[in-house]
């Protein structure tokens, strides 16, 4: 009787295969287990690295985001018209970067008069950094401090990366004095 390796009893290797078929099965088979554990490891550093940039993306854009503040005051100059006063209108910029291309013309609507009067040198300016002199709005407003004065505007400008904001203006000015409520910030496209 000889013993035949490949055969054990009705384990036929014509059927079964042979022992160095059934390790390639098993290797290949560990390998292809191991590869996908790898591709799930490198899935989720992709999705952590994603995430990463995403909060370094907006820790930028906020380091370089000019914040405008905005005080005012009622101009004591004489006007022609006595049922009129000017509203004066300074914008500042407190954060350390620049603002660019900041908007002269504020107002478009019935309510808001917007007017121009020179200044200085600095009128011509569309830029601000902390420290500078403010930019100045005028507007036009009614005498009567029994009456209120709503005043709406938007100033536009931009960051030193290109990125344009947006924010709108809420004033009131009546015989309680003069309040200042700036809206956050939008981003334009």
């Amino acid at each position: 009787m000889i013993l035949d390796i490949n055969n054990f009893g009705s384990f036929s290797s014509e059927v079964w295969g042979t022992v160095s078929e059934w390790a390639m099965v098993g290797v290949t088979s560990l390998t292809a287990f191991y590869l996908f554990k790898t591709l799930k490891s490198q899935q989720d550093v992709q999705r952590t690295q994603n995430e990463l940039f995403k909060i370094e993306s907006l820790r930028f854009k906020e380091s370089i985001k000019p914040i405008l503040k905005y005080s005012g005051y009622i101009d004591k100059g004489k006007l022609s018209d006595e049922n009129k006063k000017i509203l004066t209108i300074e914008v500042m910029n407190e954060a350390n970067s620049t603002a660019l291309n900041i908007s002269k013309i504020v107002s478009e609507n019935k309510q808001t008069h917007q007017i121009f009067i020179p200044k200085g040198f600095s009128d011509i300016r569309d830029h601000l950094v902390k420290g500078d002199s403010p930019i100045m709005f005028h507007f036009l407003i009614e005498a009567d401090s029994r009456k209120s004065n709503f005043l709406v505007f938007n100033v536009t400008y931009q960051d030193i990366s290109g990125t344009k904001y947006k924010q709108g203006v809420f004033c009131i000015c009546d015989h309680y004095g003069l309040e200042i409520h700036p809206y956050l910030p939008e981003m334009e496209m």
